[in-house]
């Protein structure tokens, strides 16, 4: 259960932010957001019982969208006793292996600042500050 706790807590914060770059990366970069999860991914050990195969790693939204969200999946390798365990209670799949996922979405923009006067333009805003000045 340990490794399984570690192995989520690394993948939770990887999707965490993989959101935070994606919330400032235009649609279609996301190839520096995927590398940097990639990179927190790192953290887990490439052995089997804590990561067996590759990772599923999926990124959607951006700047100009209302949500970013990233989902992260890979199978692991239950130790003997706790994998025997875990497949009479149909925990494991197909060649005995785990899986598990983590989501994270986030608003890219908060609801404060929609609501707002001045919305979410940037303009706006900048103009208001000038203002005050």
């Amino acid at each position: 259960p340990a490794i399984i706790l570690y192995d989520r807590a690394v993948m939770e914060a990887a999707a965490a932010e993989g959101c935070r770059m994606l919330e400032t990366l235009a649609p279609g970069d996301e190839d520096a957001a995927r590398a940097a999860v990639e990179r927190r991914l790192d953290a887990i050990p490439d052995a089997p019982i804590f990561h067996s195969g590759g990772w599923t790693i999926e990124l959607s939204g951006g700047e100009g969208q209302e949500y970013a969200s990233v989902r992260i999946e890979h199978a692991l390798e239950p130790l003997p006793l706790m994998g025997a365990g875990m497949g009479l209670l149909g925990l494991t799949g197909p060649g005995g292996l785990f899986t598990h996922d983590a989501f994270r979405q986030t608003e890219v923009v908060d609801a404060w600042v929609v609501e707002s006067c001045l919305g979410a333009d940037a303009e706006a805003w900048i103009g208001r500050w000038e203002e005050k000045a």
